[in-house]
């Protein structure tokens, strides 16, 4: 639309130099009478018709050149516009930017569950609740949360300590029902009232097992302990 304006610009600025060549050659244009023109001899070209000539091929030309620039003023309008570039959208947030590497304080927090593991094999049971327990406490929902429970949870039970090793499996049967370690934290669970002599707890635990596990290994460990149990208790 710029360039349109310009050459627009361009024909007023010849037709204003075509007016005012006129308004030189005939110094009485635009008055309303004509003053009569002195009759010249036959076949002679005056000086005046001469100018008016000259006049008529110089409006000729600039009425071409008016004719062009129109032309070219009705093709740019015509014109489709050019298209707008569209805005880029944000690219979405790169993998490092969704999910942060890990900080230091969350780098400590998993040496808490190494450590327990160390300590769990060799059977430095103390040291590897302890580590089992920080673990938890500042992840209680970490990915390794399951597997801190059930060991901190058997560290008890190889040492005899049978109620506080019952306490926790149960807690992972409830914090973690869908975890891989749910039938055999719920195992271990019954053994721990079975060698504190709690047979009826211990045969319901079984039971509970079987029905919420039914296609687990432990589920049909569950079901030969209770078929086992189940004999004795008839002698």
């Amino acid at each position: 639309m710029r360039q349109a304006r310009v050459i627009r610009y361009l024909g007023v600025g010849v037709l204003l130099l075509l007016t005012s060549a006129c308004a030189t050659y005939f110094p009485q244009f635009g008055r309303t009478q004509m003053p009569p023109v002195p009759q010249s001899p036959p076949g002679t070209v005056t000086p005046s018709e001469a100018r008016t000539a000259d006049l008529n091929q110089q409006l000729q030309g600039l009425e071409a050149r008016v004719q062009e620039l129109e032309t070219k003023v009705a093709n740019l309008e015509g014109r489709a516009p050019a298209p707008v570039k569209a805005k880029r959208r944000a690219l979405p947030a790169s993998p490092t930017t969704m999910y942060p590497a890990p900080t230091v304080a969350s780098a400590a927090v998993g040496k808490y569950y190494t450590e327990g593991m160390g300590f769990y094999r060799a059977k430095k049971y103390r040291e590897a609740r302890q580590s089992f327990y920080q673990y938890l406490k500042n992840q209680p929902r970490g990915t390794k949360a399951p597997e801190a429970r059930y060991y901190l949870a058997d560290s008890f039970y190889q040492e005899g300590k049978y109620r506080e090793a019952g306490v926790e499996f149960n807690k992972l049967r409830l914090q973690f029902p869908k975890s891989i370690l749910a039938p055999a934290g719920l195992l271990r669970q019954a053994l721990c009232y079975k060698n504190q002599q709690q047979m009826s707890t211990y045969r319901s635990t079984l039971q509970k097992l079987v029905k919420a596990y039914p296609n687990s290994p432990e589920a049909k460990e569950a079901q030969k302990m209770l078929r086992e149990s189940s004999k004795g208790a008839t002698r």
